[in-house]
């Protein structure tokens, strides 16, 4: 399923700020962390027994997720050709209109500072100038 893949790679790359992240890699996180924060907040009041007003472990996670946040956002910023200290523009009114039309628009195709599209979880692209490989015959496979 792709899209824990996502979840479990925007993890993975919990404090990495350098690299791309595409649009499915950067959104697809971006929609779950809500629910997941709710499920755990669920399940650890539910075990621990806590209150309203106790400050329980979700909020870990959820300080674990504001860094993981923003590693996204500077990775998607990168993956458009952008610097990560765009991602400001969010403290600024209106700025997070800009930021979202951004962070909605195609990756760019191009490689740029930041690395190929295809080697941080991007799109793949295939130059014209190589020849692709002929398809493989089950003949081949039976010898």
């Amino acid at each position: 399923m792709k899209i824990l893949n996502y979840y479990v790679e925007s993890w993975r790359r919990f404090g990495d700020f350098r690299g791309r992240s595409s649009r499915p890699a950067y959104w697809w996180p971006f929609l779950l962390h809500p629910l997941v924060f709710l499920v755990l907040g669920g399940i650890f009041a539910a075990i621990l027994d806590l209150d309203t007003d106790q400050i329980g472990p979700e909020i870990v996670y959820f300080i674990a997720y504001v860094w993981l946040s923003i590693a996204l956002g500077v990775r998607r910023l990168h993956d458009m050709g952008r610097k990560g200290t765009w991602l400001l523009l969010g403290l600024v009114p209106f700025g997070n209109l800009v930021l979202l039309y951004w962070l909605v628009q195609p990756s760019s195709v191009e490689t740029n500072e930041w690395g190929d599209p295809g080697t941080q979880g991007g799109i793949t692209t295939v130059s014209s100038d190589t020849e692709p490989e002929p398809p493989l015959q089950t003949n081949d496979i039976i010898r």
